[in-house]
């Protein structure tokens, strides 16, 4: 008759050795009560037994481990202390490998929690966009988008409106304090979990010209005066009440000095002239959903799409291919978006910090099971004796492997003396400071961060004592006890040899890619712009009008040029025009740029044919246009000659205009392309910063 067989297999695993005959004495009162009473009385007799005996098989399986893993841990440390010089070089070099894993570790840890400090950060999500002709990702959409969304999908349970052009100097009394931040609506508020210090949250960001100001702003301002309620000054622009006192120390994706009401802007008369067409909000402006719970996120996503063809016209629904659904959580870590409204990582950099994890994790654990190996003509007889004594294969793994985490521990105890010196000098790299992502020392003790770390240093030392344990625990206790004669055999030399490549091998890539990332970043401090960055200053020009910055400027002896723009070339932000010839219904995607006559001189721009901005033509400022050599080839121009005095068409500007000139490519957004089509535009009036080229730049 069939027994059941997995349960006395299950016994067999969870009952010490010494009880294995129980299993015995049950197998046989099975087949006695299959002769007696029958099959089905037998199992149900079976069954009987088992669950009355489950709780003590269970406290005898518990007692049993309890007590070989004590025994583990007691041989682990009475190896440790006999070989104290092999297991100290062990734990220091285990540790030193360590010390810089946890660190990557923290800094994965730290960066990942942006923005789950807000209780429904697992129900918001941001809207972005696709472009058509790029591929590109933006951070951006439509002003208007929100509203849409809000009424017609009754999974939107609330929209959050930002618009990211709140800045310049703002004034009190005779302070002038320069700011940046953002407009936002009233249900940023009770959407995001920001803490209030001050004010209300129904109505803080109710009414135009209400502002709220972060702790430090509002010192800066204010010094120690009460801040709630006074009035400051947006220089040039219209006075402001401070409604509140915003915390801005968590961690999150979000730069702000300072939050205005929404209401403002849409308060101007001109809001529904300028706000009402997407196309000139796409660039900067960004919507925000509170999801319903049993929201599908994927369906949702699919049925936006339906947005750009119901509500924007085909001129202008060109340039958005799609729309995305990215959650708040991932806006860290994830692909790159143009027009953040913050700076954040790339997930290419966890990435990459992961494998530099594993490659440094891999050279550890090599380590030790090249020097545990080395041992292993000593430990061969004591594997030996275990074995004519009783002992089974896997107790001698679960030994060797306990002995391999007890070093992982300790050396994980000097890792963290070591990481509290690494933590300074990593948040002090230049990199580190650039991108404001400095570790918190309090990190490390955080039980869920503590945890995590064990828990890699436990994985860690299993990995690394994997292969010993099984190496060691598969020596025949008959030949061992031989002696001295078998010594080449266990000796490993083989695996010696493989391991010492292997470390080698890892070492040369762990080397290789130190250099390769050192001379990357090389390559972007040397990288030829297409302009001269020497001796430039780049000043934001806030509230003040570039006229007066150059009357101002220019009367300083050291100063030879002041030139204005918008956006700033090589700094990652993008405004688009469509292009296209007016002999071709192909629109390309152009880098558009507000500049003044004085911008290529100043940056010293390649002028390959026609003739600079004339501001004494006033046709210049609606019909003149100078391009890259990388857009006059995609108008399908064969040199700059032929390209000068064509007439081109501009779709958002509305207008035909003519190539005054054309200029050699220059970076017109960053480093991963220099090959961009570049349309600038003499629009002066529009320009946002100032180019200051002096003489000699003084530094003191």
């Amino acid at each position: 008759m069939k027994k059941p067989a997995f349960l006395l297999q299950f016994l067999e695993k969870i009952l010490p050795p010494d009880l294995h005959h129980l299993i015995g004495d049950l197998e046989e009162e099975f087949n006695h009560n299959i002769n007696s009473e029958g099959l089905a009385k037998a199992r149900l007799h079976f069954w009987s037994q088992l669950i009355r005996s489950l709780p003590w098989f269970i406290l005898q399986f518990l007692t049993w481990n309890t007590t070989m893993f004590l025994n583990y841990l007691k041989v682990g440390w009475r190896n440790m202390k006999k070989h104290t010089g092999f297991s100290l070089i062990n734990v220091f070099g285990m540790a030193a490998s360590l010390s810089v894993c946890l660190l990557l570790i923290l800094f994965i840890l730290d960066q990942k929690s942006y923005d789950r400090f807000h209780e429904k950060s697992d129900r918001i999500v941001r809207v972005t966009f696709e472009s058509s002709s790029s591929g590109d990702m933006f951070a951006t959409t439509p002003a208007s988008l929100g509203d849409l969304l809000e009424k017609q999908y009754p999974e939107v349970e609330a929209t959050v409106k930002v618009n990211g052009g709140f800045y310049g100097d703002f004034r009190y009394s005779e302070i002038d304090v320069s700011l940046s931040g953002f407009y936002a609506s009233q249900s940023f508020l009770s959407v995001f979990d920001f803490d209030l210090l001050e004010g209300d949250i129904q109505t803080a960001l109710k009414d135009p010209g209400s502002v709220l100001l972060t702790p430090e702003s509002a010192r800066k301002l204010f010094g120690n005066e009460e801040a709630l309620g006074k009035t400051l000054t947006k220089v040039g622009n219209q006075d402001f009440t401070v409604t509140g006192i915003i915390d801005n120390a968590e961690k999150t994706h979000f730069d702000f000095e300072l939050i205005a009401s929404y209401s403002t802007i849409t308060s101007d008369p001109d809001y529904e002239n300028f706000f009402g067409k997407w196309q000139n909000t796409l660039w900067n402006s960004y919507t925000y959903l509170l999801m319903d719970e049993k929201a599908d996120m994927a369906a949702f996503e699919q049925k936006i799409q339906r947005q750009i063809t119901a509500n924007f016209m085909e001129e202008e629904r060109s340039q958005i291919a799609r729309f995305r659904i990215q959650p708040l959580t991932s806006i860290n870590l994830d692909k790159t978006h143009n027009n953040e409204i913050g700076f954040v990582i790339p997930g290419i950099i966890a990435w990459f910090l992961i494998g530099f994890t594993l490659v440094i994790t891999l050279i550890a654990c090599f380590n030790y099971v090249s020097l545990t190996v080395a041992q292993a003509l000593n430990r061969s007889k004591e594997v030996g004796v275990r074995k004519v004594h009783g002992a089974h294969r896997s107790s001698v793994i679960k030994q060797f492997i306990t002995e391999s985490v007890m070093i992982a521990l300790f050396a994980f105890v000097f890792s963290i003396f070591l990481l509290r010196w690494l933590l300074p000098e990593f948040n002090n790299l230049y990199f580190i400071n650039f991108m404001e992502a400095s570790v918190d020392t309090s990190m490390l003790f955080q039980p869920e961060v503590i945890f995590v770390l064990i828990v890699f240093t436990v994985i860690v030392g299993i990995f690394a004592g994997l292969y010993p344990s099984i190496y060691l625990s598969s020596f025949n206790p008959a030949e061992v006890l031989k002696g001295i004669s078998n010594a080449r055999k266990i000796s490993g030399q083989l695996l010696k040899k493989i391991i010492t490549v292997g470390q080698f091998t890892f070492s040369i890539i762990f080397i290789t890619s130190s250099i390769m990332l050192f001379l990357q970043f090389k390559h972007l401090a040397d990288t030829d712009y297409g302009f001269n960055q020497e001796a430039i200053i780049n000043l934001e020009l806030k509230d003040v009008s570039l006229s007066q910055v150059k009357n101002h400027l220019l009367q300083n002896s050291d100063v030879k040029s002041v030139s204005g723009t918008f956006p700033v070339p090589g700094r990652g932000a993008i405004y688009y025009e469509k292009v296209s010839s007016i002999l071709g219904d192909e629109k390309i995607d152009a880098f558009s740029f507000r500049v003044d006559e004085d911008f290529i001189p100043t940056m010293e721009l390649n002028l390959l044919a026609g003739r600079n901005f004339n501001p004494e033509m006033n046709s210049d400022s609606t019909n003149a246009v100078i391009i890259s050599t990388a857009l006059m080839r995609k108008l399908g121009f064969k040199d700059p000659a032929e390209a000068v005095n064509k007439e081109i068409n501009i779709t958002n500007e509305k207008n035909i205009t003519t190539i005054v000139g054309v200029t050699e490519n220059f970076v017109a957004s960053d480093l991963t392309s220099t090959n961009d089509p570049v349309i600038l535009l003499f629009q002066p009036q529009k320009t946002r910063f100032a180019f200051i080229k002096s003489f000699l730049l003084r530094m003191n």
